[in-house]
């Protein structure tokens, strides 16, 4: 019997979860191994699961509070749009908009709209 992956947006909650817990494996398990990250419309950022969790486990360091709280989510097909603010701790947050793309169980790419 086939497993069938979770939806689109468990996926993403996961990964979520994950960065808030400062959880490397688990972040790591929720991407794709070749998961690029990406301003919207144009520049990649970070391409692969190695090379992302070596930015957040960098992040983690310098920001140890640092947190992703989810204002609101909308999924359709293999694309969740999730609007989040991110906090640094004491010195306040930053809101953006990510555009997620899940293929089977697995977080393929990352748009940031800021």
């Amino acid at each position: 019997m086939r497993r069938v992956p979770d939806p689109p947006h468990v996926i993403v909650q996961r990964l979520t979860d994950a960065f808030n817990k400062q959880d490397l494996d688990a972040v790591s398990q929720c991407l794709a191994a070749n998961c690029v990250v990406a301003n919207h419309g144009g520049e990649t950022v970070q391409v692969g699961a190695p090379a992302i969790c070596a930015q957040y486990a960098a992040a983690f360091d310098e920001r140890p509070k640092v947190r992703i709280s989810v204002m609101g989510r909308m999924s359709q097909g293999d694309k969740v749009v999730q609007h989040e603010s991110v906090s640094q701790g004491l010195t306040g947050a930053d809101r953006r908009i990510a555009i997620y793309t899940v293929i089977g169980d697995k977080v393929t790419r990352v748009e940031f709209m800021r």
